[in-house]
C-alpha cells in the first residue's frame, strides 16, 4: 500500500446508496474521502483507475495520476483514505488492472448492490432527469446498448440493464482481491446505522456516531414538463448567456424552485416490465447468491 494514497474502495453499484455511504464515512474522524480537488473543484467520484473507459463520456473525472495523487494530499493522520467511484464496479477488468497497479492488493473493497431491476429503474430516472434520455423505460432498457454503442457523448448511466448483470463483476473482485465487503441496498436502508458500523468494523476503525438522517442524490422523481427541463438541463447558448448576467446563487435558487414546481413522483414500474427483467436477471441473481452467500430471492418478487 502506497503513502496517502486509498486503502479502501467503494466500487459500486451505482445507484445503490453508495454518495450517501460516502458522506457517512466521511464523518468519522480517521476516515478521509476526497469531495473536492486542492483547487476546488468538486469531484466525488475520480474515476481515474477506469479513466480510459470513461475520459470522452463523462466530463468530470480525475484523468492523470499526479492529480490523483492531489486528492489525498490533505490525509494527515486518518487511518482509513478512500474514493467512492461507481463505475469501478462495471468496468471491473479495467479497474482491478490499475487498482493493482497504482494502489496495490491489499486494497479493501466495498460493494453495494440492489435489486438489479429497480436500480434500473432508478438509473433510468436519473438520466431523464438530463438531456441523457428521452424514451420511456420501456424503450429505453431495449434500445441503451446500442444508443451507447452509437453516441459518445452518452454516459454509461444509460446501460440499465447491462450495469445490474452483478455476477460477473462480483466474482472478479472477490478472485483478485482478499478484504471484499458487500452491503445490500435493502439492508443498508433500513438499517442504516447497523451497516455503517459494519463497515467501520471491516476498516478496522472504532465506532463513532454519526448523522445518517440525510439521504444523498435521492430518486424518484420525474419531470413533468419537457420545456422547463430542456431549459435547466440543456446545452443551448442562451445557458452561457445566463450565466454572464445572473449570479450564480440566484441562478441556483431558480432553479431549486422550477424543479420544485415542475417535478412530480415517478410512477412505479409497470408489471409486465418488472416481469420481463425478472426473467432477463434470474441466472444471473442466482448465481450471485451463491457467490456471496445471501438470500437474494426477494429480489425477483413483484
Amino acid at each position: 500500500m502506497k503513502d496517502k494514497l486509498p486503502n479502501f474502495l467503494i466500487v459500486g453499484a451505482a445507484k445503490c446508496g453508495t454518495s450517501s455511504l460516502h458522506n457517512y464515512l466521511n464523518q468519522h474522524q480517521d476516515v478521509f474521502m476526497p469531495t473536492y480537488t486542492p483547487n476546488g473543484l468538486k469531484v466525488k467520484e475520480p474515476r481515474f483507475l477506469i479513466a480510459d473507459k470513461v475520459r470522452g463520456r463523462l466530463s468530470k473525472g480525475v484523468w492523470n495520476y499526479e492529480d490523483y495523487r492531489s486528492l489525498f494530499t490533505d490525509v494527515v493522520t486518518e487511518k482509513a483514505i478512500g474514493e467512492s467511484t461507481v463505475l469501478y464496479l462495471y468496468y471491473f477488468e479495467e479497474a482491478i488492472k490499475n487498482i493493482k497497479r497504482f494502489l496495490g492488493k491489499e486494497v479493501k473493497i466495498i460493494i453495494m448492490l440492489r435489486n438489479p431491476i429497480e436500480r434500473a429503474y432508478s438509473a433510468y430516472l436519473f438520466a431523464s432527469k438530463t438531456m441523457q434520455e428521452n424514451q420511456s423505460f420501456e424503450e429505453a432498457i431495449n434500445n441503451s446498448e446500442q444508443r451507447f454503442k452509437e453516441d459518445m457523448s452518452l454516459s454509461p448511466m444509460i446501460l440499465y440493464k447491462e450495469m445490474g448483470l452483478y455476477y460477473e463483476m462480483v466474482k472478479a473482485y472477490k478472485a483478485n482481491f482478499n478484504n471484499i465487503h458487500i452491503i445490500l441496498y435493502d439492508d443498508f436502508v433500513t438499517q442504516t446505522n447497523q451497516e455503517v458500523d459494519k463497515v467501520f468494523e471491516f476498516l478496522n476503525l472504532n465506532k463513532q456516531e454519526i448523522d445518517t438522517n440525510k439521504i444523498v442524490n435521492s430518486g424518484g422523481m420525474k419531470w413533468d414538463s419537457k420545456i422547463i427541463k430542456y431549459l435547466l438541463m440543456g446545452e443551448g447558448s442562451y445557458r452561457f448567456a445566463l450565466k454572464k448576467i445572473i449570479p450564480k446563487s440566484f441562478r441556483m435558487k431558480i432553479k431549486r424552485i422550477l424543479i420544485s414546481i415542475f417535478t412530480s413522483k415517478s410512477d412505479n414500474i409497470k408489471q409486465s416490465t418488472y416481469l420481463e427483467l425478472s426473467k432477463y436477471f434470474q441466472k444471473d441473481i442466482s448465481m450471485l447468491e451463491s457467490l456471496i452467500n445471501k438470500d437474494l430471492s426477494k429480489w425477483l418478487k413483484i
